[in-house]
């Protein structure tokens, strides 16, 4: 076992053995056969185990063992209590879902604080199988038919080369103890109905299928692996960086074939899942919007917007004579000049120092604003401003405007106030500069 995990590890470039690892153990077979693999081999070792409180007095015995093994063997040892029910019932999240959220961010957590260079999970051969059936039974693209990776970012996977039965052997060679976990038996779980009911069924058709099934994991991964690069270079070609986000363009996009596989690779890392009405509403709708948990998608006419969700209560600023510089939401300088020569830069303004009222206010637009555009006699609404100056739903409620005493003075980066515009009578002008980020 120990010379086929340095193999895999080595083939796979998963650590080296100069690698410092926080290894995540539960006091299963799997995690204790993990830790008995690396402290043979003699790795830099730290121990983190999850009390997720959901099998009453089990939960407490599992970190009790696997805290006298780290005392055994006089290895670091971190430990966590959740209460993963009261979680999950906040988050509208399934009992699993809840307590991997929990896990991994408190893993990642205790990685940064001691400088460890990956996390380690005892998943196995058998683990990746279940996990291949289930992604299919939930539903699933081309990525989720790859399972479970044995790298991403900080984790790694070096038990993946293992089935349960040769870690079972090994375990029993070594004469390790472990804790059993009573879930596991549990039907109400869809991974152990696959483990329990449909594996074995699969193995009455053919003893070999957990061997095919691996193998036809590694040949999805590296279809996709070349599926993917294409993707990204085509879907890259048709959008673009935006201070907000990505920017599609719908008649692009639409050109694709099939344009459902390129929404579907393009939108679903997102964490939009219902496509047929996106596609709908591309081709019918301009101004619909979707969420997913994490971004918005907003259809406008010629583009398709997906921005990052983020908090949207937004509180005035003041601007006061001492301010020389803005940093956010916005980077803005401000300065007082006796200079004549009035800056026609982008995203610079020139006001009449003296006909201002500080201090001034940056504020959201509101519906019924109106201001007098420079070059202009009459007052203009803003929502007819942004009409005709052609701008997009995702842009207007992006833009803040710079007040004077309740009057606009500014649509920050566009349009100055005739009224307030610095002129050749100008005698002191109060300019303001919008910074790149």
């Amino acid at each position: 076992m120990k010379n086929k995990f340095l193999h895999y590890i080595n083939e796979h470039k998963l650590f080296d053995n100069k690698s410092k690892i926080l290894l995540a153990i539960s006091g299963g077979i799997d995690s204790v056969c993990l830790a008995n693999i690396f402290i043979r081999l003699e790795y830099d070792i730290e121990l983190a185990h999850c009390n997720f409180k959901l099998r009453e007095g089990e939960s407490d015995q599992d970190e009790t063992f696997v805290s006298d093994l780290a005392n055994k063997y006089k290895i670091p040892f971190h430990s966590i209590s959740f209460e993963t029910n009261n979680y999950a019932l906040s988050n509208k999240l399934s009992i699993q879902m809840a307590a991997r959220d929990l896990r991994y961010k408190w893993l990642e957590k205790v990685r940064q604080e001691i400088s460890a260079d990956y996390i380690a999970i005892a998943h196995n051969q058998n683990d990746n199988i279940e996990t291949f059936f289930i992604n299919i039974i939930n539903g699933t693209g081309l990525k989720g038919l790859r399972a479970i990776q044995n790298k991403n970012n900080f984790i790694v996977r070096p038990l993946m080369f293992a089935s349960r039965d040769q870690i079972e052997e090994y375990v029993k060679s070594e004469s390790l103890n472990f804790r059993e976990d009573s879930s596991n038996i549990s039907k109400k779980y869809l991974r152990n109905k696959v483990r329990h009911d449909l594996i074995p069924l699969l193995k009455e058709l053919n003893p070999s299928i957990e061997n095919i099934i691996t193998d036809e994991i590694e040949i999805i991964k590296n279809t996709y692996s070349i599926f993917k690069e294409q993707v990204d270079r085509v879907v890259e070609e048709i959008s673009c960086q935006t201070d907000y986000g990505i920017k599609i363009s719908k008649k692009e996009l639409l050109k694709l074939k099939p344009i459902n596989t390129y929404l579907y690779e393009t939108l679903n890392a997102f964490g939009f899942s219902d496509l047929k009405s996106i596609k709908n509403s591309i081709l019918t709708k301009p101004g619909k919007q979707f969420f997913s948990k994490s971004h918005r998608l907003l259809i406008d006419r010629e583009f398709i917007f997906i921005e990052k969700i983020e908090d949207r209560f937004f509180k005035d600023i003041l601007i006061d004579e001492s301010t020389l510089i803005l940093n956010s939401p916005l980077n803005i300088s401000f300065r007082i000049s006796s200079e004549d020569h009035i800056d026609k830069i982008k995203g610079t303004a020139c006001f009449d120092y003296e006909r201002l009222v500080f201090p001034l206010v940056i504020r959201k637009w509101k519906s019924g604003d109106k201001f007098i555009p420079s070059g202009m006699k009459g007052f203009k609404k803003l929502s007819d401003f942004f009409i005709d100056n052609k701008i997009n739903r995702l842009l207007k409620e992006k833009t803040l405007l710079l007040c004077s005493n309740d009057d606009i003075i500014w649509v920050i980066g566009s349009r100055i106030d005739e009224r307030y515009k610095a002129t050749s009578k100008t005698k002191k002008m109060y300019i303001a500069n919008l910074l790149d980020k």
